[in-house]
């Protein structure tokens, strides 16, 4: 994919606001046609920029009220098998590769800490993870960014 133009920023901008937002709105936003704006939502799509489209849960509705992070030391260097394969752990939320022997930070939605026990465990227990070096539960949150 060629790099990021303003234009591109700031239709994802918008599309991260609210990913129905109807393209003839975001067109007269940045100065461009509905079907231009159209056009550069599908590159971004086949580009790998835009993974998909999703909602997020009112907090009454979210029955996942505890977040935590943990940090995640792999055996091994090659991070790229460890992030495929827990990738599809459903409460996982976030999954950040950090800077030299770190490895892994990943921000965790569970129901109750029961679940956040478990889920620690079970990743304790693969062969690939050295150690689970910390575990963060949120007590409350001081400012969110919303467009994650």
């Amino acid at each position: 994919m060629k790099k990021l133009d303003k234009t591109d920023r700031k239709i994802i901008t918008m599309l991260m606001e609210d990913s129905r937002r109807p393209y003839r709105e975001i067109a007269d936003e940045v100065g461009l046609s509905e079907s231009t704006v159209r056009k550069r939502v599908i590159k971004l799509q086949e580009g790998g920029v835009i993974d998909k489209f999703t909602i997020r849960l009112g907090e009454d509705l979210d029955e996942k009220k505890i977040s935590a992070f943990l940090t995640l030391i792999p055996k091994s260097e090659n991070l790229k098998d460890l992030i495929r394969d827990i990738r599809p752990y459903p409460e996982l939320a976030e999954i950040f590769s950090l800077a030299g022997r770190c490895g892994l930070l990943i921000k965790v939605n569970v129901s109750d800490l029961a679940e956040l026990d478990a889920l620690v465990e079970s990743l304790k227990a693969r062969g690939d993870i050295e150690q689970v070096e910390s575990v963060c539960v949120v007590l409350r949150s001081i400012k969110e960014d919303r467009n994650s």
